[in-house]
């Protein structure tokens, strides 16, 4: 009698206890206070704002905001319709570049371009009508996803601005500013928080900062290297719609680094610029050709004698040929133009150290062609840079600044919260869709087809993931190098998956396979079942 009257006395303080620790985490949302980040000579320029639409629930005393980052381009405003002014314009713009490109195109005599295609398969003995319902079958379902949520408006203060190491211009929450919070990542330790289950980096022994990695998830990347030999090997896990990072790792002769070391923030691979984007930039030439109005998927280009290509089927494929007459068609400027929007040759934004990607477009007709195919070695990129840009692409067309850092508590308060928010939209949304679904393409019939395939737990596997993979030997280090950039439905939303795997030959195992295992495993244990107890593919479907 008496039990039964204490049960929902006891449901109901639970749920008052947890209602006022949301209240209690939650008090602080005011005002938040934003940095926007604009780049002078390669220099971060930082410029104060408040977020429009925050409330408080508590009324009985003043709190300090929470603070977040948010980055712009150079001379950009900060309201949100001058940012859509300011994309529209620039739209308009390279729409009048390409018409002229295109118009002295059609003067020139157009040379041929022999290229030797590093990783497409045999084209001419593809079946086009399986290809073909594989692809608009498995791609037919990228039109029913639902819109990312939009950032919140920003209200601008007066500009302010100072250099990145004058931290007392920020507003400040605590004892320093949230500045001075992100930019402690990089020095201190980073340890897991077994109550969070979270990594975190404690900045004082008051103060500790929360970090977007997920344990289980890191794991599992460190398990896989693990299991694959790669001279040199780097992966990142990203949530397109937010720009946060889920997981990363690098190794380096078979050794895994671990994500509490130091040489984690110093020697990571994702980090370093210093491989070639291969095949990987034909997403770029792609989404110049079409959100010029240049190419449809359904465009026709030569592809050797008196055969003809779709452009779907060439960007599956990865056919060089295809794409370096893409690139004459769009012409350089325009090209140039996408690869910079794309954040080519500009200072990376990140809460750890990243270097410039880079990428000079030459002016010669048969090496651009050759440059826009992927086959470049003076083409630099760092996995987290081919993140962003894949991301982009998930997003709808909208690059979410890249962050680790998730708040910080002090003396057990939230005082800073981080606000995902849009870096830019270098294509349309309907560019950015039409990639996407060219995307499962790649994994369902094409170059990516073996690294997804052999699973016997999940033969859909190749369906609900998508990507762009990529093939080139470096310069420095002389090996050679595959790339895979997509994402993967396997836990019921997009996921961007980059892996990098680097081989001293054509025999080690391929960044496609790696990337094939991650979305396997993330599969298979949102379906509750253990990945190690499940029989996988032979090894001889691994290569």
């Amino acid at each position: 009698m008496v039990s039964s009257y204490f049960k929902p006395l006891n449901i109901i303080c639970v749920l008052l206890y947890i209602a006022f620790m949301g209240v209690a985490l939650d008090s602080q949302v005011v005002d938040a206070l934003v940095l926007y980040v604009s780049e002078q000579n390669s220099q971060p320029v930082y410029v104060s704002g408040t977020i429009e639409k925050a409330e408080t629930t508590t009324g009985s005393k003043t709190v300090k905001p929470l603070v977040a980052i948010r980055y712009r381009s150079t001379g950009e405003t900060s309201t949100t319709d001058a940012q859509s002014q300011a994309a529209e314009n620039s739209e308009n713009a390279t729409s009048a570049i390409a018409q002229k490109q295109d118009d002295q195109a059609s003067e020139n005599q157009v040379t041929s371009i022999d290229m030797v295609t590093t990783e497409a398969a045999n084209a001419k003995s593809d079946d086009s009508t399986s290809f073909e319902i594989a692809f608009k079958s498995a791609a037919a379902e990228a039109t029913t996803r639902k819109e990312p949520a939009k950032v919140e408006a920003i209200k601008p203060k007066a500009r302010t601005e100072s250099s990145p190491q004058a931290t007392g211009a920020t507003e400040s929450t605590g004892n320093a500013s949230a500045l001075t919070y992100i930019n402690s990542i990089s020095k201190n330790k980073w340890e897991y928080a077994t109550l969070l289950d979270r990594y975190i980096v404690r900045y004082d022994s008051e103060t500790y900062v929360v970090l977007t990695i997920r344990p289980s998830l890191q794991k599992m990347l460190e398990n896989i290297f693990e299991k694959y030999s790669t001279r040199i090997g780097a992966a990142v896990i990203q949530d397109p719609a937010t720009g946060e990072i889920l997981a990363m790792t690098s190794s380096h002769r078979g050794q895994v680094t671990s994500v509490e070391t130091d040489e984690f923030k110093t020697d990571n691979w994702v980090l370093k610029p210093t491989f070639p984007v291969a095949s990987i930039f034909k997403i770029i030439t792609g989404a110049a050709a079409l959100d010029t109005g240049k190419i449809t998927t359904d465009s026709n280009f030569l592809a050797w004698g008196k055969t003809y290509m779709t452009v779907w089927k060439a960007f599956a494929n990865s056919h060089n040929g295809v794409f370096g007459r893409i690139a004459r068609k769009i012409g350089r400027d325009v090209l140039e133009k996408y690869t910079q929007a794309f954040g080519f040759n500009k200072t990376f934004f990140f809460d750890l150290p990243v270097g410039k990607s880079l990428a000079a477009l030459p002016n010669d007709q048969i090496k651009l062609g050759q440059a826009a195919a992927g086959l470049n070695r003076d083409f630099l990129v760092s996995p987290i840079h081919v993140a962003s840009i894949v991301s982009t692409v998930l997003n709808r067309g909208k690059t979410m600044k890249p962050y680790l850092v998730d708040y910080v508590v002090r003396k057990n308060k939230v005082i800073f919260r981080r606000k995902p928010f849009q870096l830019a939209q270098p294509i349309k949304a309907n560019t950015a869709r039409n990639i996407y679904k060219m995307m499962y393409g790649t994994t369902a019939v094409g170059t990516g087809k073996k690294g997804f395939g052999g699973y016997r737990s999940c033969p859909e596997l190749a369906k609900i993931c998508g990507g762009k993979t990529g093939t080139l030997t470096g310069a420095s280090p002389h090996y050679l190098f595959t790339w895979f950039g997509g994402f993967t439905k396997a836990t019921g939303r997009d996921l961007c998956i980059v892996t990098l795997a680097g081989q001293p030959n054509h025999s080690g195992v391929k960044a496609s396979s790696i990337a094939g295992q991650i979305s396997y495993e993330l599969y298979m244990k949102r379906q509750g079942k253990d990945p190690a107890a499940v029989a996988k593919k032979s090894k001889k479907a691994r290569r």
